[in-house]
């Protein structure tokens, strides 16, 4: 077997051992992700393929394709839980990173592709999407292999119909809207101009690949404006043309353009700190501005330089500078919208850690310290805290100082099974190991790789042990539980735009909106957000009385505020 194959493959187990057994570990501890679930279940329940309502009345505000996926997937277990609400994620982020790796061991070389499917595998941004049910890491797996896949069409001479990347990019479509079809066909275009394609057969051609790819969209759009009308016709624009356009109703992550900055800094840990200390080691006297004369003719011979890197290199940078200068445009900005820039960045970021290597050891002995002792000190606290020995005088009386006490107090009370244990002490054996290699004083290369395993054994750790256990508490779990346990059939109500999609998910869609029903309820129970108590009380006693059953004392998950439950009945 080729040196190629053997690294396809262990790459590919890694991230199977990494990503797939503690996917469903965590419970939902946001609204983000049973919002996406719960789609998927009233599919299954109600057989509406196309535009079920969930909570009663809500459309979904996105296309189908992820709730597909979860629906086919739960179907098979007979019913939608934490793993096969993630699972999607997972298995479009394996497929690409397989498809990256082979693209970049082609046109690199197998070390670079092993090191850059690392870092994705350990980059903050790209493991937390890949562990999450969340629509972006589909779309942007769909929308990278398609990237590779138009790349190589180019190279094959654009003949033809690259139709594996029009069903790909067709899937990323229904995934998240146009923009599956947008990037891959706005990059390859701007890359055939600047290679020199003439602009009539880049446009025409990359234009009906991209017509081709939104057919399934506009059958599905066109199926979806049958049952859900103009109101279907509005959330669509607004979540499409409204958000880029920052002409939504409702405020949706509004950032200025250093935030997508920032984002990427962030998104990057824990590799962020091993590029910052490289930077102590570069030789910043000896750099110069490329190019020679006034600042025009540098800016040209820049330019030219560009155009004259080798074609993947091209297209890769191009690939992360038209995504990141188009989501600067809008005033929305999430950092999961610069996803499909990681893996591009990754193989560049590996290119450079591996030049590295070449000029010694330092900066990489300076590296495997700090991790080898973070990870010590992680498994440390995790100790002092089983022992009881951290006081909670340490969280103050803040805001969050009883989540953070509560979270402490889940730590230190969970049971756990030898295998559970084993896990705690994964950084502990990643930090020896890491010790090892430098007091046997081995190469750069091997100290690099000493510490993308000490960040493996971290994130396997938090995955399968520390963060399960700190967001069952977060989690709206208990919550659906204590309300399942006084109401245990029938709706449940609750008030305003204010969506308890957590406990809806755990009740099995049992939420509704009061204010949509109440000319046909006479009574029942309500849960209210303590931020419109006030609101709401004033609103339903025109027509109810109501009575307290009881109230949280810790906050929603969805609301981020404690939460007032309430029976009610017509006066």
């Amino acid at each position: 077997m080729s040196e190629r194959k053997i690294a396809f493959w262990f790459i590919a187990l890694l991230s199977l051992l990494v990503i797939f057994p503690f996917m469903g570990e965590a419970l939902f501890y946001s609204k983000g992700e049973p919002r996406e679930a719960i789609v998927a279940y009233t599919m299954l329940e109600s057989g509406n393929w196309i535009l079920p309502l969930n909570y009663g009345s809500d459309i979904a505000y996105k296309p189908p394709f992820l709730y597909w996926m979860i629906a086919i997937f739960s179907s098979i277990i007979g019913e939608v839980t934490e793993f096969t609400s993630r699972l999607p994620s997972a298995i479009y982020f394996l497929a690409m990173q397989l498809v990256f790796f082979v693209f970049v061991a082609r046109k690199r070389d197998v070390k670079t592709a092993v090191l850059t499917s690392i870092l994705l595998l350990t980059s903050f941004e790209v493991h937390r999407a890949a562990v999450n049910c969340r629509l972006d890491m589909v779309q942007v797996s769909l929308i990278v292999i398609s990237l590779c896949l138009l790349f190589r069409w180019d190279e094959k001479g654009s003949h033809g119909i690259p139709w594996v990347a029009v069903l790909l990019m067709a899937c990323a479509s229904l995934t998240k809207g146009p923009v599956g079809t947008i990037f891959p066909c706005m990059v390859t275009g701007v890359y055939q101009l600047i290679r020199g394609r003439s602009f009539g057969k880049a446009f025409f051609s990359l234009a009906g690949i991209g017509l081709l790819s939104l057919i399934p969209l506009a059958v599905w759009f066109w199926a979806a404006y049958q049952q859900g009308g103009e109101p279907f016709i509005n959330l669509m624009l607004e979540e499409n043309t409204g958000r880029f356009f920052s002409k939504m109703s409702y405020g949706s992550h509004e950032n200025p353009i250093w935030y997508n900055f920032l984002t990427l800094i962030w998104g990057w840990i824990p590799w962020t700190l091993v590029l910052l200390i490289s930077l102590f080691g570069l030789n910043w006297k000896t750099m110069r501005l490329p190019g020679t004369g006034n600042w025009l003719k540098r800016i040209r011979q820049m330019w030219n330089t560009f155009r004259k890197q080798a074609p993947w290199q091209l297209f890769s940078w191009l690939a992360i500078l038209l995504i990141f200068i188009f989501y600067c445009i809008p005033e929305s900005k999430r950092s999961v919208y610069l996803l499909p820039i990681y893996p591009f960045m990754a193989m560049f970021i590996a290119e450079y850690l591996l030049a590295q290597v070449q000029r010694g050891t330092k900066i990489f002995k300076i590296c495997a310290s700090i991790f080898a002792s973070l990870s010590l000190l992680l498994t440390f606290v995790f100790v002092a805290v089983r022992l009881g020995v951290i006081p909670e005088s340490i969280w103050g009386t803040g805001r969050h100082a009883a989540e953070n006490i509560s979270y402490m107090k889940a730590l230190e009370h969970v049971s756990l099974s030898f295998p559970q244990w084993l896990l705690v002490l994964l950084p502990v054996v990643a930090a020896v190991c890491l010790f090892i290699l430098l007091k046997k004083r081995v190469g750069a290369y091997s100290l690099l790789y000493g510490i993308a395993g000490c960040m493996l054994c971290v994130f396997v750790s938090l995955d399968s042990i520390y963060q399960p256990t700190v967001l069952t508490v977060k989690s709206d779990k208990p919550l659906a539980e204590k309300v399942q346990e006084i109401v245990p059939e029938g709706p449940v109500y609750s008030y305003s735009s204010v969506n308890f999609y957590g406990v809806n998910f755990y009740l099995g869609d049992r939420m509704r909106h009061i204010e949509n029903e109440m000319d046909r309820v006479s009574s029942g129970y309500i849960l209210i957000a303590e931020d419109v108590e006030e609101e709401a009380l004033s609103f339903l006693e025109k027509k109810y009385s109501l009575e307290q059953v009881f109230r949280t004392e810790k906050r929603s998950c969805d609301t981020r505020c404690k939460v007032a439950f309430y029976k009610f009945n017509e006066k």
